[in-house]
């Protein structure tokens, strides 16, 4: 492939909680591999092609691709973040959104591109979104107000609705698209996935890492909640980044000495399920039948409501409360009002 030749650009979008930490970590972890076999790297660990994207400057993204055309490789990007940011409407342009911008920048430099995106069911998304946003400090109401808000497109951070994320690759007939599902009835490595649409051989001895539960635990979720509370009833916010990072380590420490990640958060009952899975039931089925040939999306992901988790017993509930005000004096001592 030399450096006139047409450069395959794969762009792994996401989407949130649909093991994209998993996949990049993996990722990294082969670096030397994936260069023996023609594949160059990026994750933006750094956030720079996200905002210079934002920004309609495609400087960042053409450094990459030059670093890759240097090496006659091929440019796999992953950022879980670019499938809502892709589907933003731009600032200069709103009758387009920045994927569009992006794909025709791409296409002006001689490069093919394929967008790779793994989809899950709503209400299992929706759950594990709502536990990574309390653990980060960056949201507080209860899991029923917060999946209110997103199927009501007050939350735009957890849009999961596809046609909204995804639609506008539709529009681009020479851009090659694989959706792939996640979760249900479907199974298998989402990196070996990954690796086969790019072209990596799935038979290498691709170098494994050590699994990771990312989800916090149900008393992590609780203690955040009663963090906050016990903040706000001191006319204090954790308002910047910085000071969630702090509160957040703060709390992951804890919840991995005490293995709280153990016993899981569902704030699905089958009642919230079922109004969450008809909500999106158009939306799913006309997208399943689009893109998957199927008549719905059910066939992909069918119906599998959760019991409701009984509420926190005596003892959890104290060392909830301790752990909250424990929490707040450390954060106190260094939080400004």
């Amino acid at each position: 492939m030399g450096n006139e030749a047409m450069t395959r650009v794969v762009l792994h979008i996401g989407m949130h909680k649909t093991a994209s930490t998993y996949i990049q970590k993996r990722l990294q972890a082969n670096q030397p591999l994936l260069r023996q076999h023609g594949i160059r790297f990026d994750d933006d660990s750094k956030n720079r092609l996200k905002i210079a994207a934002r920004r309609s400057d495609f400087k960042p993204w053409k450094t990459r691709l030059k670093q890759a055309r240097d090496r006659n490789a091929y440019l796999l990007i992953s950022n879980e973040v670019l499938s809502h940011l892709l589907a933003q409407p731009r600032d200069e342009r709103p009758e387009e959104c920045i994927g569009d911008w992006l794909v025709r920048q791409f296409q002006r430099h001689g490069c093919e591109i394929t967008l790779v995106a793994f989809l899950r069911d709503q209400p299992g998304y929706l759950n594990s979104h709502y536990a990574q946003h309390i653990r980060n400090f960056a949201l507080h109401c209860p899991f029923e107000a917060y999946a209110e808000a997103v199927m009501n497109h007050r939350h735009p951070r957890g849009q999961c609705d596809p046609e909204r994320l995804f639609g506008w690759i539709r529009h681009h007939a020479q851009l090659e698209a694989r959706f792939l599902p996640y979760g249900g009835h479907c199974s298998g490595d989402p990196f070996l996935q990954l690796i086969e649409i790019v072209g990596g051989p799935a038979a290498a001895d691709w170098q494994p890492i050590a699994p990771e539960n990312s989800q916090s635990g149900r008393l992590a979720v609780a203690t955040s909640i009663r963090v906050q509370e016990h903040l706000q009833a001191r006319g204090i916010r954790l308002s910047s980044k910085t000071a969630r990072r702090g509160a957040t380590h703060a709390l992951l420490r804890r919840s991995r000495r005490y293995g709280w990640e153990r016993d899981r958060f569902n704030g699905l009952t089958p009642e919230l399920y079922q109004r969450i899975r008809d909500h999106y039931r158009p939306m799913n089925d006309r997208f399943a039948q689009a893109v998957w040939g199927l008549a719905s999306w059910a066939e992909l992901f069918p119906a599998d409501p959760p019991s409701a988790q009984a509420p926190l017993g005596r003892w959890p509930r104290w060392r909830v409360e301790w752990e909250s005000r424990d929490l707040v004096r450390r954060l106190t001592a260094t939080t400004p009002r």
